[in-house]
């Protein structure tokens, strides 16, 4: 076919307005391509954390990244518990998980050092300590391989018992321990003169209803889950060990959402944690008082056994220091709760 002189110059604008077009859409479709992380977690799907974080995050991320990241949870421990989570997040079947108090410490074993027992009297503590210390945690997440999505709690762990009450440092001698946590906690238990029974996560209640172990610490909320408020028998509100709960995501797959994405959901981590904090806080509240009304006795321990207790758990702070967390940091951590402590009397 014969082309004119106009013709040819007719073709050639269609072809370089092609090109141009495919050159300045290109990138905006690479951009605009769907992200999908797996993740995974302990927390019953409807229920506790579970809820508020449907709540409170998923909306929000929705929101920031445009409908391009795409969110897959398996709930309620189907992938596992929080050692296996780990493992599958290293071989990339899954990009990231929300972990409890004990998969935190897995994941990131320097943040022991913020489930110390009886480091923190209360909440405000905790976020003072966040407040001062959040880029410092951030980095030391990331050298183990993570980023921190999100640093929310656990709760106040309480103490609870099976069998018989544990009011004086004396009964703590006939008790077995429950123990999943790691060293911290043996150690802990070891220091009260207890007896630790090491058990996996997917274990916990069954050991306590068989009887293999008749005493444990943990948040309430995991008693009212775990439908254990019909075994426990006393519990013992005294705030023994704050644990943290964190969402960690690998930095392989952080390091596919794009920057301007990155960047919003940093800026407004702060607001999207002290409102999910502020929920589950209640919550956990909720379920202390709801097994409590059931028929869980709330037991007291005498004030000079308590303060023995407390002397004994703090001798662990800078046994283990160097070990499973740096002294340098355990040293600044405390130093800050000093200068919160004086100026808040």
């Amino acid at each position: 076919m014969r082309v004119t002189m106009t013709g040819h110059k007719r073709l050639m604008g269609v072809i370089l307005t092609a090109v141009l077009v495919a050159a300045f859409t290109a990138p905006a479709a690479a951009e605009q391509k769907k992200i999908r992380w797996k993740f995974a977690s302990l927390a019953p799907d409807g229920v506790g954390y579970a809820r508020q974080i449907k709540k409170i995050l998923f909306p929000v991320v929705e929101e920031v990244t445009e409908g391009n990241l795409e969110l897959k949870v398996y709930w309620g421990g189907v992938m596992g518990d929080d050692e296996d989570y780990i493992k599958k997040m290293r071989i990339g079947q899954l990009d990231g998980a929300g972990f409890s108090g004990q998969g935190t410490t897995l994941a990131c074993p320097e943040m022991a050092v913020v489930e110390l027992p009886f480091l923190f009297k209360n909440y405000a503590e905790v976020d003072y300590i966040k407040s001062k210390m959040r880029d410092q945690f951030d980095k030391i997440i990331a050298d183990n391989g993570y980023m921190a999505l999100s640093w929310t709690d656990q709760d106040f762990d309480q103490l609870y018992s099976t069998k018989y009450p544990l009011n004086n440092l004396e009964a703590f001698k006939r008790a077995r321990f429950l123990t999943w946590y790691g060293p911290l906690e043996e150690a802990l238990f070891i220091a009260l003169g207890a007896s630790p029974i090491p058990v996996s996560v997917p274990e916990a209640s069954a050991s306590l209803r068989q009887g293999v172990v008749d005493a444990a610490i943990g948040p309430a909320i995991w008693v009212v889950g775990a439908q254990m408020y019909s075994t426990v028998k006393f519990v013992y509100p005294i705030k023994i060990r704050y644990s943290p709960a964190v969402i960690l995501i690998s930095l392989e797959s952080w390091k596919e959402l794009p920057k301007k994405y990155v960047d919003e959901l940093f800026a407004m981590r702060p607001e999207l944690e002290a409102k999910y904090c502020a929920e589950v806080r209640k919550d956990n509240k909720k379920c202390l008082e709801a097994i409590i009304r059931y028929g869980v006795r709330e037991g007291k321990i005498n004030s000079a056994d308590l303060k023995e207790i407390k002397k004994r758990a703090k001798t662990i702070w800078y046994e283990k220091a160097g070990e499973l967390y740096p002294k340098k940091t355990l040293d600044e951590l405390i130093s800050y709760l000093e200068e919160y402590r004086k100026a808040n009397g």
